[in-house]
């Protein structure tokens, strides 16, 4: 109870953060500069925008089906990112991840234990991604310079989940034994080992001969889509044609970085101040990055509302009958089992 009320209050603290950082931004840009600004977006680049999307949900997908393979097949983890990209669109607070991993357990009946160890394994993939584009931004000289506080707190992180993911790997079989003897008296804690065996199951999957060489390949290929994208968006307007190669590696920065602060559903908020800054050091002023923002955020809602319907349409389900049904408490069986 008391974590529902903190998670509510938490809701409407960020997204009350997110209209103020609209009303702010919106104070401060010429809105007539904003839509001349739109109206030179080059229109032929629109399918190909929503193409890369595509293509990145797609590769996403994949990377993610190969974590959970055999439990999930590819069709199941495709449809079930789609629902949680399209639930992001318009649940708070991480909604749309809750949405995919209910998603997952409705059409495969994996485990929380197994699909949570997974998606943390996927989730790692994107922030190692993310400091291989931090740093390479950070090398690019002192006018697009980034702070070094949040460059070192995001590797710490990384780090140390890369050592708990090694640790598991190398000393799991060694921790059975001691979980054992500690819920030997103790009845009510057996589930836990059941977990552990899972979550232990789970990170074995990298031993997989060949995989994570694939998992490597995949995350070059994300990466790669997730430039591209920045650089065509930037192409699509007069203003953007000229600028260096460092822009669209810092656009793309600072749009995932955007979309990794929950203010607003769909990135709304964060996404247009992610824009606005990423591009100041290039002499674009705010009201044609805020043009950038909006219609990279416009082509995001299209393109991510297309494949969550059509995700719907294959399931049969919807992204808030799985946000309660993924408030359901874990078990160590299956949902569909008694």
């Amino acid at each position: 109870m008391h974590q529902g009320h903190y998670r509510t209050k938490a809701s409407w603290l960020l997204g009350a953060s997110g209209v103020a950082l609209l009303i702010v931004l919106g104070c401060r840009v010429s809105w007539k500069d904003v839509a001349h600004a739109l109206m030179g977006f080059s229109k032929p680049w629109l399918i190909v925008l929503m193409t890369l999307t595509v293509l990145s949900v797609s590769l996403r997908s994949l990377r993610f089906s190969l974590l959970l393979k055999p439990h999930v097949s590819f069709l199941q983890t495709w449809r079930s990112v789609c629902l949680g990209y399209f639930g992001s669109l318009f649940l708070p607070l991480g909604g749309g991840e809750a949405v995919k991993i209910a998603a997952i357990r409705y059409e495969s009946g994996a485990t929380l234990s197994r699909v949570g160890t997974a998606l943390t394994m996927d989730r790692l993939f994107d922030v190692c991604g993310l400091l291989v584009m931090l740093f390479a931004v950070a090398g690019w000289g002192p006018h697009v310079a980034l702070r070094l506080g949040p460059l070192l707190l995001l590797a710490a992180v990384a780090t140390s989940l890369i050592a708990l993911l090694i640790f598991l790997l190398i000393s799991g079989e060694s921790v059975k034994p001691k979980l054992a003897h500690w819920a030997e008296r103790h009845p009510g804690r057996h589930p836990w080992i059941h977990r552990f065996d899972e979550v232990h199951s789970q990170a074995k999957q990298l031993r997989q001969p060949g995989l994570f060489p694939i998992l490597i390949g995949l995350q070059a290929c994300i990466f790669c889509v997730d430039i591209l994208g920045s650089a065509i968006g930037l192409a699509a307007f007069p203003f953007g044609r000229h600028l260096p190669v460092s822009a669209a590696f810092r656009l793309a920065l600072f749009v995932m970085v955007g979309f990794g602060l929950p203010l607003l559903p769909g990135g709304f908020g964060s996404h247009q101040a992610a824009s606005i800054l990423a591009l100041a050091p290039y002499g674009i002023n705010a009201s044609q990055a805020l043009a950038v923002s909006l219609m990279g955020e416009t082509m995001h809602v299209i393109t991510l509302s297309g494949l969550g319907l059509l995700a719907i349409h294959g399931s049969g389900l919807t992204p808030l009958r799985l946000f309660r049904g993924a408030k359901v408490l874990d078990s160590p069986h299956p949902p569909e089992a008694p």
